[in-house]
């Protein structure tokens, strides 16, 4: 024996092209399961965001209230056919901190009115370096394309929320509506809170303030922040004390159990006044029927969309809730029994 140690030499042994692929493909997983929980804590951080929105807005509302005694209009009534008023929105300025821009219109409109051979209050289109201001507190962070594009023919700036005008023509509630569902405009609820020339008192809601509906998200279609509504040329000429047959609403909208919360047009029909260009794509042969009052309330949140009550509170409404219940909740007065949704 000649005292030489020996050693086995092994070569290194690597991985096989069936282990590699495992490995990536893991991998693979735990970044989409980590991308879906990232996008997950967007979306939740987003919904938050949008229902703190809602808040100050329901906040401006009764701040609104405590000092006019009454909730404001759904819109201001224009009495030119095809003028339109000022929006919900506006009246609100002061209290979601833009006094400033409020006062603006109102010098311009008074300017406008005095040039105007009947004295008459202006198209709120006419208002300059209005449309185009973007109001942080109107605008939900999932809503990532709130430009009304159709408004007048330019592109304005839009709102991620709308007033609820109620849902009377839905329930066959003959007294709380005007107008038919032939027209582009379609039925005109009076039953809600907000509805052209609108002057409801707290205790007009006698529903119960937790049980009925004040604002709610919607993205679909003609949302332009400033503007509230107008009465179509043809039309009898505006009331100034409530709406009128043949107005169409912007900044307050009816509810209809054909719409469910988050319906998709391609699902329930598209807007009337649909163009090839708007968003979204409307494939052939689907039909256009939905009315501009009845543009639906529906949001870019998995499972449903943020709505604030009389009472201030705010809620995520679930997209399947019953539709009568859905129809219920938005009519301040109509006495319906229904469950908490």
């Amino acid at each position: 024996m000649d005292g030489t140690i020996s050693r086995s030499h092994g070569r290194a042994r690597g991985f096989s092209l069936i282990e590699l692929l495992v490995v990536i493909t893991i991998i693979g997983v735990l970044i989409a399961l980590l991308l879906s929980a990232v996008q997950s804590a967007r979306e939740a951080a987003r919904r938050a965001s949008c229902q703190n929105n809602l808040k100050n807005m329901a906040l401006a509302v009764h701040n609104y209230e405590s000092s006019h005694r009454r909730l404001p209009p759904g819109s201001t009534v224009n009495p030119i056919n095809g003028r339109n008023g000022l929006s919900l929105h506006v009246s609100l300025l002061p209290y979601v901190e833009h006094e400033p821009l409020q006062k603006t219109i109102q010098t311009q409109v008074e300017t406008l009115r005095q040039a105007d051979a009947l004295r008459q209050p202006p198209n709120v289109y006419d208002l300059q370096g209005v449309n185009e201001v973007g109001i942080e507190a109107y605008e939900c962070p999932s809503d990532d394309q709130v430009i009304d594009n159709r408004n007048g023919g330019g592109a304005y700036v839009g709102s991620s929320y709308a007033g609820v005008a109620g849902s009377a023509a839905a329930r066959g509630e003959e007294d709380g509506y005007v107008g038919d569902d032939t027209s582009l405009c379609g039925f005109v609820n009076f039953d809600g809170v907000f509805f052209p020339g609108s002057k409801i008192r707290v205790a007009q809601v006698t529903d119960g303030t937790s049980n009925t509906l004040m604002l709610g998200e919607r993205w679909y279609q003609l949302r332009a922040w400033a503007i509230g509504s107008f009465v179509q040329v043809g039309a009898m000429p505006p009331k100034r004390s409530g709406p009128t047959e043949g107005a169409c609403m912007t900044s307050s909208k009816n509810i209809d159990t054909r719409y469910p919360v988050n319906s998709e047009p391609d699902e329930v029909g598209f807007y009337l006044g649909h163009r090839d260009e708007d968003r979204p794509a409307k494939p052939d042969p689907e039909e256009k029927t939905v009315t501009y009052n009845n543009l639906p309330f529906g949001s870019f949140h998995p499972g449903g969309a943020n709505f604030s009550w009389v009472d201030g509170s705010v809620k995520l409404l679930n997209e399947e809730i019953d539709a009568q219940v859905l129809t219920a909740i938005a009519s301040k007065d109509g006495s319906e029994v229904h469950e908490e949704p």
